[in-house]
Order: structure tokens, then C-alpha cells, then sequence
């Protein structure tokens, strides 16, 4: 995954680093604006590094445009939960298990 690659050369430290951040509990939004940066400027270049590949990877394949744009579209919102709320949040959205659990919550 490019993510965590871009975001660490955008926050000047070490993939490392900041893996080591993330796993203490920050986020990568939160470590954005620590360092003075735009957030969504960050969100924008997680998500330009990770969709350029996988849309070139999916013509390789053979996958029709259909197929590409919905996988696309799901990995955006995988990557916006990602920047902002953490990879364990991404994870449970993108299996599922995130909006099980909102709508019991709201029930």
C-alpha cells in the first residue's frame, strides 16, 4: 500500500515513524494538522497514489470499466476512513462490520 509511504514523505518522517505514531493511537489526519498541514490535501494524495496503480493494475487484468469504477470507488472510501480515523476503522468499514455496528448503535 502507497499510503502509508506518501503520507509519510508529505509529513517529512519515516515510514517507520510514522507507523510507530499510528500504532500509539494517532491518525494520520491528526499527525496532518499537527504538522501544519491540510488534512484533505493529505486524503487527496493518499488516494491519487494508491488509485493510479490499482486503475492501471485492473486494465492489466482485463477488468471491464464497471468493475474498476465500483472497486475504485470502494477503495476511496477505505483510504478517506483510513487518513482519518485509522486503519482498524478502514478495516471494519471496508468488511462491514463498521456500519453493522452504526446501525445498531442508531437502532
Amino acid at each position: 500500500m502507497y499510503a502509508m509511504t506518501t503520507a509519510a514523505e508529505h509529513l517529512g518522517v519515516t515510514p517507520k515513524a510514522l507507523s510507530t505514531a499510528l500504532e500509539r493511537g494517532e491518525t494520520i489526519a491528526s499527525l496532518t494538522r499537527a504538522c501544519g498541514l491540510d488534512p484533505d490535501e493529505m486524503t487527496l494524495a493518499v488516494i491519487n497514489a494508491e488509485v493510479a496503480d490499482i486503475e492501471a493494475l485492473a486494465m492489466i487484468a482485463g477488468f471491464d470499466a464497471s468493475t474498476t469504477a465500483t472497486f475504485v470507488a470502494e477503495l476511496r472510501e477505505y483510504l478517506i476512513t483510513f487518513v482519518w480515523d485509522g486503519q482498524a476503522a478502514a478495516d471494519a468499514r471496508f468488511d462491514g462490520a463498521y456500519w453493522s455496528r452504526r446501525e445498531l448503535v442508531a437502532a
